[in-house]
């Protein structure tokens, strides 16, 4: 069974009001497919990963519109991406492809690329569990595929 995981740590200076403020956590992806694993991270903003959870309440997606969430350094192509998530149809049946990229942190030239099919019902569990997740009600966000 393929999936992916996502989990976010925020930076304990979000909790300290004496802190100054830091919108920056970690976010680390594990996914599974058929023939190959991965697992990664990257220092993003909790705006960010609310808003990727958001987005995937978008019905349909279109074909010309996928849902991206894409992290890394400068450009964010080549080894400057560390973590990127696309989700797209897969054909006019409701069936999604999710399409994955996740570098190591230190080192990026080892990554894992793939793409795994999952569904509707399956995509808004996901975006139900990335909600809690950035509210601290759950550890972890997984998207199941077949």
């Amino acid at each position: 069974m393929s999936k992916l995981t996502l989990r976010y740590q925020y930076d304990a200076s979000f909790f300290d009001p004496k802190k100054p403020r830091d919108d920056f956590g970690w976010l680390a992806v594990q996914v599974q497919a058929d023939r190959l694993s991965g697992d990664g991270g990257f220092w993003v903003q909790w705006q960010d990963v609310k808003e990727f959870g958001e987005a995937l309440s978008v019905f349909p997606i279109a074909t010309d519109r996928p849902i991206v969430a894409q992290w890394g350094f400068g450009m964010q192509e080549g080894a400057d991406l560390r973590l990127k998530i696309e989700i797209a149809p897969a054909n006019n049946r409701g069936d999604l492809n999710v399409r994955f990229e996740v570098a190591d942190y230190h080192e990026p030239d080892n990554r894992t690329r793939g793409c795994f099919t999952t569904n509707y019902p399956d995509l808004d569990a996901f975006r139900a569990d990335i909600a809690r997740l950035m509210d601290r009600e759950a550890d972890e966000a997984t998207l199941n595929g077949r």
